[in-house]
Order: structure tokens, then C-alpha cells, then sequence
């Protein structure tokens, strides 16, 4: 209790930086230049909130949250996103971790949690949050070595047998196939997100509770040179946007891997969503990654990735609020990977630990 009674968990603020790098270099591996650490926790302030729990000068415990923009059934609704929320071993059993998290939950945004660890997973639901929906992990694996590497994990078939029987097999039969859409319907693949993306999410949607992009936000996190490269994907139709995607290209744990981290579109149904898939998957494969991955909770686009040669594979990811939501619950809910963390990870290490 007198170790408990000596921290004080605060608001994040520029002069507690170098006690954050402190803690952030003793428990994460990644990058430790200046660069980076302006970029992670000094440029995104406005569109942030942060708390730490200090003891002293040393910085002992945090909880980061993105603030992004909801819509709730149409009605605009700002969310915390929560993540990084960590102390030191030490402090496991001196509730430091229950403080920052509490500490959050004070704010005036709805707080939302998607995906975890499993002490994530386990702690939320004792401290009275509600459970939503899951965005259901998929995978595409694009060509003989991904699947020769998967076999030999999971199935102990020797790696060299499945390369032999694969190995003459064109790559292309593993990749994703273009599909027909619909009449008057135009693709573009763009290195910035479309001027009326936002205009998108005007009107009805045909989902109770879907994330609406911040330019802002999204500009701060292409600015991550540790990430990977980014693409944004527009549909038209008649020269209207109809839908987006938002995909990653970065270097993952089993090699070069392409990410759909965001892919809707209003009033979609399964065909519309095969359509936009193909095309987004395929805008990944000239960069030759292994593996294509995402996530969604939204049954017609789950239809679409399955109609596209995706299975369901990897860590699903459930979300959950506070407050709980009452009588306005929402029905249906797109989660994805654009959510917290889940699009900057894992960080590419400056070189030699540098500070630049």
C-alpha cells in the first residue's frame, strides 16, 4: 500500500517524455531516435490522450488513446481508442495498471477497446465493460513458401516436400483474381485519402456503429517511417466514391506481408464487397508480399473474403466499450484493423538504436 500511495498517475505532458522513453526502451523493443519519439507522442497531442504513472521522476506505467470519430447510427460520436496500457512488472500487484485505466475512464469520450492482450482481455470485463462485436482474423498466403513455412508449423509436413509439389505451380494461381463490378465503376489507388472521403459516411450507412477516418489523424500516422508504406484504394461509381480501403505494406514476423487495415463501403452487400476486395488485394501484389491479412466483424464483407480465396486464420480481435451502452446498443458494428495500435506494428528498429 505505501508503494501505491507514492505513485501518482497523471495526464501526459512534453516534460514527461524523457521519463516515457525511459519506461517505453526497459519494456518495448523499438526504435529509440529522437524522430521517432516525436513522432509517437509529441505530433499527435491533439488527437490524443495519454496517462502515466510516475514514482518519482521514473515513469512506471501507460495507457495511449487515439480520439477518432464514430458514427452511431449516423450521429457523429467521439471514441477514445485505448492501447499500450502497461506497467512494470513490479507494479503488477500495486493496481498501477487499474489506476491508468480508471484514470481514462473519467473522460467525457465513450473509451474502446479492439483487440489485446490476454491480461487485456481478462481485466476489462471485471472493470464493467461491455462486450461488442469481434473483427475475425483472415489471411491470403500468396504462393509455395508461405504455405511450405505454415505446413511445416502447424503440421510438421516437411517444408521441401510441400516446395516441390508447389514450386512449379505460377504464382499467380495463388493470388487474388480480379472480379467483375459494377456498371460505371472506377478504381484508383492513391498515396493520400480522397478530398470527400469524409462525405462518405453523410447519409445512411447500413452499419449502427462504424469508424469515420480523421484526415488528421491518418496523415500522422503515414507520416510513420517505421511502419511500412501505405495506399489508399477509391471506388466510384458514376465518378460518386462509393468505397474505400486503406492497406499496409511492411515486414512482419514470417516475412513481407500486405495488410487491408480498412475496407467499407455504405449499404454494401457481399457482391459490392468481393468487388472491392479484389481490387485492394490486388493493388498489394506488386510489392510481392507473402501474405495478405486483415480483419473484419461485418458478415457481408466476411462472405466477400471467403468468395475471394481468404481464410479465417490468425488472432481475432474483440471489441468492447465503456460506458455500456444501453437501449441504443448498436446491432451491427465494422471493426477492422484500423483500430489503436494494430496498423504501426511491428515497428521496423532504427538502425544501431540511433537518436535521430
Amino acid at each position: 500500500m505505501e508503494q501505491e500511495r507514492r505513485i501518482s498517475v497523471v495526464p501526459f505532458t512534453p516534460e514527461l517524455l524523457p521519463a516515457v522513453r525511459g519506461f517505453s526502451e526497459s519494456y518495448w523493443k523499438r526504435p529509440t531516435s529522437d524522430a521517432y519519439y516525436a513522432w509517437r507522442y509529441l505530433e499527435p497531442a491533439a488527437f490524443s490522450r495519454m496517462f502515466v504513472a510516475m514514482r518519482g521522476d521514473e515513469c512506471v506505467g501507460t495507457l495511449f488513446a487515439l480520439r477518432k470519430t464514430y458514427r452511431l447510427r449516423g450521429a457523429i460520436v467521439p471514441v477514445l481508442e485505448v492501447f499500450d496500457w502497461h506497467a512494470l512488472a513490479e507494479m503488477r500487484h500495486a493496481g498501477v495498471g487499474i489506476r491508468l485505466m480508471r484514470a481514462m475512464m473519467r473522460q467525457p469520450e465513450r473509451i474502446l477497446a479492439v483487440g489485446g492482450t490476454g491480461d487485456v482481455h481478462a481485466a476489462l470485463p471485471l472493470m464493467g465493460w461491455q462486450d461488442l462485436d469481434v473483427a475475425n482474423a483472415y489471411e491470403l498466403l500468396l504462393g509455395p513458401e508461405p504455405i511450405a513455412e505454415r505446413l511445416e508449423r502447424t503440421r510438421k509436413v516437411p517444408r521441401a516436400l510441400t516446395l516441390a509439389v508447389l514450386s512449379p505451380v505460377p504464382r499467380a494461381f495463388f493470388g487474388p483474381r480480379r472480379v467483375a463490378g459494377p456498371a460505371g465503376g472506377t478504381v484508383s489507388v492513391d498515396a493520400k485519402p480522397a478530398a470527400d472521403l469524409t462525405g462518405l459516411f453523410e447519409g445512411e450507412l447500413g452499419c449502427d456503429f462504424v469508424q469515420q477516418p480523421d484526415p488528421a489523424l491518418l496523415d500522422w500516422l503515414t507520416r510513420s517511417r517505421w511502419s511500412g508504406s501505405w495506399r489508399f484504394v477509391h471506388f466510384r461509381v458514376g465518378g460518386t466514391l462509393r468505397g474505400w480501403a486503406m492497406t499496409r505494406t511492411h515486414v512482419a514476423n514470417h516475412g513481407l506481408q500486405g495488410t487491408i487495415l480498412e475496407l467499407f463501403a455504405p449499404r454494401a452487400d457481399a457482391e459490392l464487397y468481393r468487388w472491392m476486395v479484389s481490387e485492394t488485394a490486388l493493388s498489394l501484389v506488386p510489392e510481392r508480399p507473402l501474405r495478405i491479412v486483415t480483419r473484419s466483424s461485418d458478415p457481408a464483407l466476411q462472405l466477400a473474403l471467403v468468395a475471394s480465396g481468404f481464410r479465417h486464420a490468425g488472432v481475432d480481435a474483440p471489441g468492447r466499450s465503456w460506458p455500456r451502452f444501453g437501449p441504443e446498443k448498436p446491432g451491427t458494428m465494422h471493426f477492422s484493423i484500423l483500430h489503436s495500435d494494430q496498423p504501426m506494428l511491428p515497428y521496423e528498429l532504427d538502425e544501431a538504436g540511433g537518436r535521430s
